[in-house]
């Protein structure tokens, strides 16, 4: 099973983040995944890239911070996706900030994926 830690994101910061290169068939999934980043109006887009030739099951999860106009945290909550990335494609969700009023942030992004079972 594969884990990393992503770098935080802020509201207004375009993000890449770590990407894999092809991997040989006996590789982990970590060296499979690539995770790139960007911002919406309403959150952030995470792009996720399988490039091994196995499906695999993955969990991304992060930390959504709502903040007033003078930019105090009104609350902050995890949040987590899970999914199934077929071998050689990618998968595309969304962190929603819809709950927050004024400003957010999306940092604490992490990912954990496995050879998904048949």
């Amino acid at each position: 099973m594969a884990t990393a830690k992503l770098l935080g994101f802020v509201a207004g910061v375009l993000t890449l983040i770590a990407v894999a290169a092809p991997a040989a068939a006996g590789t982990s999934a970590s060296d499979c995944v690539s995770i790139a980043s960007a911002e919406l109006s309403t959150g952030l887009s995470f792009d996720v890239k399988n490039a091994c030739e196995k499906r695999l099951s993955c969990a991304l999860t992060w930390t959504l911070t709502c903040e007033n106009a003078s930019g105090k945290t009104t609350s902050k909550a995890k949040q987590e996706a899970k999914f199934v990335v077929a071998a050689s494609d990618s998968h595309q969700l969304t962190g929603s900030s819809a709950t927050c009023k004024d400003g957010w942030k999306i940092d604490d992004v992490a990912w954990d994926c496995a050879p998904a079972s048949k």
